[in-house]
């Protein structure tokens, strides 16, 4: 996708959907930096570029759709995104990419300089800086994607933007269903639900909610004992479906959050059981996860105000173990079966390390007995 030269039987609406992968970002995204940036009004926010992408309404791009987006992303190649001539990266020079960058409220926002350790090559002005330094197309591309990318919330290393990787693996297991379904067979007679939130999540425009996720394993489950897997669905870890014979269903069906009852208590209570469990304060759970502990609070608290997210949910796996045993995802969104389960990548790992080793001491017997055999040829010769 970094040289991208589109085929001509590819419209703009394809090209736009490539755009908003390429900048490893989102329409709601691309809407907002239309209107807070430029244009100072409250259009595309509310009904958001999804309308003329591919994926999303695929209607035909209006003059003033293409104004606007040519104001916002000076950038942009409009010749390619509307004939799909060139690249998608105007022939910009060193100064313009310097200029548009540092001229920005996402650069002025940045600390002048930060800590060595981060992981994130634009976390200060000075690394940015040094990324423009040499003006090249592909350090300018780095910056961009972390520009249009809400990746982190605010004080923690918790993603907070669309998770693209499960909003595929949701697609995909609408896909293989057999025979296949359409968004809206799979939306309203499998799910029980508006079409609405399939498009929207297949197209990125918003993150599965956790009473859907939870929906997804009740209605897509093979049969009783071959289930639709959290870890696979959720972390992408295994296969799709697993055998879970003595897995027993949850006593509620998952149920849409209503104006009265948006908050799954049941599974915030268990994250709070969990804390508890590990001896933790609020702040040093927060610590372990490294998350706000205004957010810990929201879900943990006396009066839970927020339901825990996906990115959430992925954190709290990869940091609580007990002896190596890993959180389970079927305790902790449904309350059923054990709270703490076998990492069957550790065990696996283990009974290949003990077979190499068993292994190892058998070829050193042979080795010592045919030693020991030559030994004794020796003394009598």
């Amino acid at each position: 996708m970094e040289n991208i030269t589109t085929s001509k039987k590819q419209t703009a609406q394809v090209r736009l959907d490539e755009l908003i992968e390429v900048l490893n970002t989102t329409d709601p995204i691309l809407a907002t930096e239309i209107d807070i940036k430029f244009l100072k009004k409250n259009y595309y926010s509310k009904s958001g570029v999804s309308s003329f992408r591919a994926s999303g309404g695929n209607k035909v791009m209006t003059t003033k759709f293409l104004e606007d987006i040519e104001k916002a992303l000076p950038f942009l190649n409009m010749e390619w995104l509307i004939h799909g001539f060139g690249n998608w990266l105007n022939e910009w020079s060193p100064k313009q990419k310097k200029d548009y960058i540092i001229k920005s409220d996402w650069y002025k926002g940045k600390p002048k300089s930060a800590s060595p350790e981060s992981e994130n090559l634009c976390h200060s002005q000075k690394s940015i800086d040094q990324l423009l330094k040499n003006g090249t197309d592909a350090n300018f591309k780095i910056i961009l994607r972390s520009k249009f990318a809400t990746t982190y919330a605010t004080g923690s290393r918790l993603r907070s933007d669309i998770n693209k990787a499960l909003c595929k693996r949701v697609r995909e297991l609408r896909m293989s269903r057999d025979p296949k379904e359409s968004q809206t067979y799979f939306a309203e007679t499998t799910m029980g639900e508006n079409r609405g939130i399939i498009t929207n999540v297949e197209s990125f425009r918003q993150n599965p909610p956790i009473f859907f996720i939870k929906k997804l394993k009740e209605k897509c489950s093979l049969d009783l004992n071959n289930k639709l897997s959290y870890d696979w669905l959720i972390d992408g870890v295994g296969e799709m479906f697993i055998e879970q014979r003595n897995l027993p269903l949850p006593d509620m069906p998952a149920k849409k959050p209503t104006k009265d009852n948006k908050v799954d208590k049941d599974l915030c209570n268990r994250i709070d059981n969990t804390r508890e469990g590990l001896g933790k304060s609020k702040t040093s759970f927060a610590e372990l996860l490294d998350v706000n502990r205004s957010m810990i609070s929201a879900m943990a608290g006396k009066d839970k105000r927020q339901n825990p997210t996906t990115w959430f949910l992925s954190r709290l796996k990869e940091r609580v173990n007990d002896n190596n045993k890993v959180l389970s995802y079927d305790w902790l969104l449904d309350g059923v079966g054990p709270q703490y389960i076998e990492d069957f990548s550790i065990s696996e790992t283990s009974s290949y390390a003990m077979e190499k080793l068993r292994k190892e001491i058998e070829r050193l017997k042979i080795e010592n007995a045919e030693l020991k055999i030559e030994n004794v040829e020796l003394r009598k010769g």
